[in-house]
């Protein structure tokens, strides 16, 4: 009888182990959201609101956008009451924190056939690129865009980058960075003159470990 009571009490203990740590996974998961597959989905959704706000908001005003998200949020869409920006999302994997995404819009020129195109080429960054290499936005996204000159050669090379560091994250994050710097710290707001820049060359080199064939050389 008695060990009957025992195992009785030992069995109700554990079950309400087992409960408590059930509802505490459930808060967690509730709250930090802990499936890595829907936090690269919600990750790169939320890169995708800001690149196309940013798209949009760079082809109204034809002036590079420095990155402060809160332009986004305050300015209303021409003939809309909406903003460009609607919603401040946070990537799940900063588990409540407020880290801003990095984003930086390169408005750039160039004349051909005596008419002056204007080219946007937008690159967001995930704050936590250096720990979730997947954290990124793909060709795909960019496919299914309608995008200009600039941003094609912006998503190529880093798809590259992509490709060449692998699944090595902090090494995505490093590289990723110095692309970003290159164009954020550019002065020229011409399209050839951005991209025939001798910096910009070694700069790809060292990020996509692509050397230019001597034909590419002579072309630029």
């Amino acid at each position: 009888m008695l060990n009957n009571q025992r195992g009785n009490t030992v069995f109700w203990v554990l079950s309400a182990i087992l409960a408590i740590a059930l509802i505490a996974v459930l808060a967690l998961s509730g709250k930090y959201n802990l499936d890595p597959e829907k936090n690269i989905d919600d990750c790169t959704t939320s890169m995708k609101n800001i690149w196309v706000a940013t798209a949009d908001y760079m082809t109204e005003t034809r002036t590079n956008f420095d990155g402060d998200l809160d332009v986004l949020r305050r300015t209303q869409r021409p003939n809309s009451k909406s903003n460009y920006l609607s919603e401040e999302k946070y990537c799940p994997e900063s588990q409540g924190r407020k880290d801003a995404y990095q984003v930086f819009g390169k408005h750039a020129t160039e004349v051909i056939d005596g008419e002056t195109r204007h080219y946007v080429g937008i690159i967001v960054l995930c704050p936590n690129l250096a720990n979730f290499s997947k954290h990124m936005l793909d060709k795909s996204f960019y496919d299914n865009m309608s995008i200009t000159k600039l941003q094609t050669v912006m998503m190529n090379d880093m798809a590259k980058i992509d490709t060449y560091t692998k699944s090595n994250g902090k090494l995505k994050a490093q590289y990723m960075q110095k692309y970003y710097d290159y164009w954020k710290n550019s002065k020229s707001d011409s399209f050839q003159e951005c991209i025939a820049d001798p910096a910009y060359g070694a700069l790809l080199v060292e990020v996509t470990g692509v050397v230019p064939t001597d034909e590419e050389q002579e072309e630029e």
